[in-house]
């Protein structure tokens, strides 16, 4: 979806047509379709409009450094919003971005750049756990890390799919089964879909909260407070951001308690920035 947003975005705005262009990602997945973690596909238009606004009526650009001179452009919001990284005057990319949220101290294991040279991954150890997830202010702090240390990141998710866990049984080393009724697991989605980003996870959590809510790009968002894991018994909280077309059926009613299971692309930014 965003590559075809960012597209059409310059064909419906010939004064800027100059300065956009598609972004060039280093490598294929969930990325590129984040937005569908907000809007229906059939509402790209709604979309294409919201970031166009979100560029040209911007207040406060942050200016970053990119072999030349690059622009953040981030749409007001407490809870949400979006942002639009330009860089050489051209539209490089645009994603949906949380604020604030749970701090989980990682050390860096491994720092990913992408191709255009402002986003990046970041893949560490939290507790003794191994978790990857997009930087959303990559731009601005990627030459600040250093791997073998630690960083503090707010940490939060958009959902891909939300639903209420069904039962389900895991095998162990021993032979034996074990229900995952009121546990706390996640792993790489890529281990069941090759085409997944290395952020990208199912998980299964009870959620831990009364559901609340946020908005975006003019379109109601939900926000499930879930703990993914709790590696060495510490509980890694995260706010998860799901879009109402993107709930099963009758997860509306669920209490905090019930098992709720999903896929997640996961995000973060480190706390000092």
């Amino acid at each position: 979806m965003l590559k075809r947003v960012i597209h059409n975005l310059g064909k419906a705005d010939k004064d800027d047509a100059a300065r956009l262009e598609p972004p060039e990602l280093a490598k294929e997945g969930g990325h590129g379709d984040h937005w569908g973690c907000v809007v229906r596909s059939a509402e790209e238009g709604d979309l294409l409009a919201f970031i166009g606004r979100v560029v040209r009526e911007v207040e406060q650009p942050k200016i970053f450094e990119a072999r030349g001179a690059g622009v953040a452009a981030c749409s007001p919001g407490e809870k949400l919003r979006a942002c639009v990284l330009m860089k050489d005057e051209r539209i490089a990319s645009a994603y949906p971005e949380a604020q604030g949220g749970a701090v989980w101290p990682v050390t860096v294991k491994e720092v990913t750049p992408w191709a255009n040279g402002i986003e990046g991954q970041i893949t560490g150890d939290c507790y003794g756990a191994t978790v990857s997830f997009f930087d959303t202010r990559f731009y601005a702090n990627r030459r600040r890390y250093k791997v073998g240390e630690s960083y503090n990141f707010y940490i939060n998710a958009f959902a891909y799919t939300l639903g209420l866990a069904s039962d389900m049984e895991v095998d162990t080393d021993m032979g034996a089964k074990v229900s995952l009724k009121g546990a706390y697991a996640y792993m790489p989605a890529s281990l069941g879909n090759p085409g997944a980003d290395i952020d990208d996870y199912w998980f299964h959590s009870p959620l831990d909260g009364d559901v609340s809510g946020a908005e975006l790009a003019g379109k109601e968002m939900l926000v499930y407070p879930i703990i993914m894991a709790i590696p060495q018994d510490h509980e890694l909280h995260v706010a998860l951001y799901v879009a109402r077309h993107l709930l099963g059926e009758g997860i509306e009613e669920a209490a905090p308690g019930v098992d709720l299971e999903g896929f997640l692309w996961l995000q973060g930014y480190l706390q000092e920035a």
